[in-house]
């Protein structure tokens, strides 16, 4: 949705009343500002802002508008439950029960578990990898005491969520990844770029630890012409200027894929083995039902109970896996979104003082990158 989405709504309605009115939803804190100081609302209501960082307003009086965490509205920890057809909520029921904590700081309303205790052993820490899970670590661990330094293979961080944070609604993505930019520039870490770490058994004898977070690989087909398919990330991060696309498999990405590509007045088309959209728990459902409607709405296919058998040139073979009917789907572009598997390349070495953290562990959302980054450089 988009900013200040019920902003017109609340001006029409204070035309009729004179009790004070507020409006919340996505709230510009400088256009409300705006709007109190014209008359035309009498206050702003905010709620999710404040369990990323219930020092932003603090921040904002100060002017440090810039060290504000954003949130991102996944509602991955705020509004927990997630569902699919024929099931009821495939969350644990001891995670949808505690509501109002934050996907991005696992410090709201679990302070007793997360907390930043500062260290009386400082440590030189070296992290491999500059994503999410990393980054979080980083940060944790320099404000704890230690010493930090990150390595990182790209020439860029954020690893796979530079491909994430590239579609048309994904601003409050792009706000995060600066957000941290800022952070760990303004805490003073280091973060050697294009810098590819080959030999973990000599970072452990230059360090105290060090943390693996390498990310994952994304899941492949062993079908004919599967060469040809485009992984999630190129696509993304590519022109897509491709009008009709057919994404392999209905997870959260394939389906935020397919919305977008339609809002660009494209073409796509889901194939998927379940019998359902988002089936798998991590996304909530006010997020995934919106999905669903959305795509049913705009009028995109999406073909229940089937695979895709063979990819050719301008075409790929479908096949329902229930009836045995097969058939030909003219496209300009197939994509991969069966999902990642955790890059194990340094599971096997055992060392106490080496640890592993986020996608590489097991596959998970955002929260559960980061609040297990928190699990990791609280015991450093």
């Amino acid at each position: 949705m988009p900013d200040n989405c019920n902003l017109a709504d609340v001006e029409h309605i204070k035309n009729f009343t004179t009790k004070p009115v507020v409006c919340a939803g996505k709230m510009d804190i400088g256009v409300a500002a705006k709007e109190i100081g014209a008359g035309k609302i009498d206050a702003v209501g905010v709620a999710r802002q404040n369990l990323v960082d219930p020092e932003w307003v603090t921040k904002l009086m100060e002017g440090r508008e810039e060290e504000i965490k954003p949130c991102i509205r996944c509602h991955n920890a705020c509004f927990s439950f997630s569902k699919s057809k024929h099931t009821a909520n495939t969350q644990s029921l001891d995670d949808s029960l505690h509501l109002a904590r934050c996907a991005l700081n696992p410090t709201t309303m679990q302070h007793n578990k997360y907390k930043i205790v500062p260290t009386d052993k400082p440590k030189k820490v070296a992290i491999v990898g500059a994503g999410f899970g990393g980054l979080e670590t980083a940060i944790v661990l320099k404000k704890r005491g230690h010493e930090p330094i990150i390595f990182e293979k790209d020439d860029k961080m954020f690893g796979l969520y530079n491909a994430a944070a590239a579609m048309s609604f994904k601003e409050s993505d792009v706000a995060l990844m600066k957000w941290y930019e800022r952070e760990i520039a303004r805490l003073g870490i280091e973060v050697k770029l294009n810098t590819e770490i080959q030999d973990i058994n000599a970072l452990l004898k230059s360090y105290d630890d060090v943390v693996v977070s390498i990310g994952t690989y994304p899941k492949t087909l062993t079908i004919p012409g599967y060469e040809k398919v485009v992984t999630v990330t190129d696509y993304l991060l590519g022109d897509r200027k491709q009008d009709k696309i057919v994404l392999i498999g209905g997870g959260q990405s394939a389906c935020e894929i397919a919305y977008d590509a339609v809002l660009a007045g494209k073409h796509p088309t889901i194939v998927e083995v379940d019998d359902d959209l988002i089936t798998t728990p991590g996304t909530c459902l006010a997020n995934s039902s919106f999905l669903r409607e959305a795509l049913a709405f705009k009028g995109v296919p999406v073909h229940f109970k089937s695979t895709v058998t063979e990819v050719g040139d301008g075409y790929c073979m479908i096949k329902n896996i229930e009836t045995g009917e097969s058939w030909k789907e003219e496209c300009d572009a197939v994509i991969s979104s069966l999902g990642h598997v955790p890059n194990d390349r340094f599971a096997s070495i055992k060392n106490r003082h080496l640890h592993r953290v986020g996608t590489c562990v097991k596959w998970d959302n955002l929260r559960g990158v980061i609040w297990g980054a928190w699990d990791i450089a609280m015991k450093i």
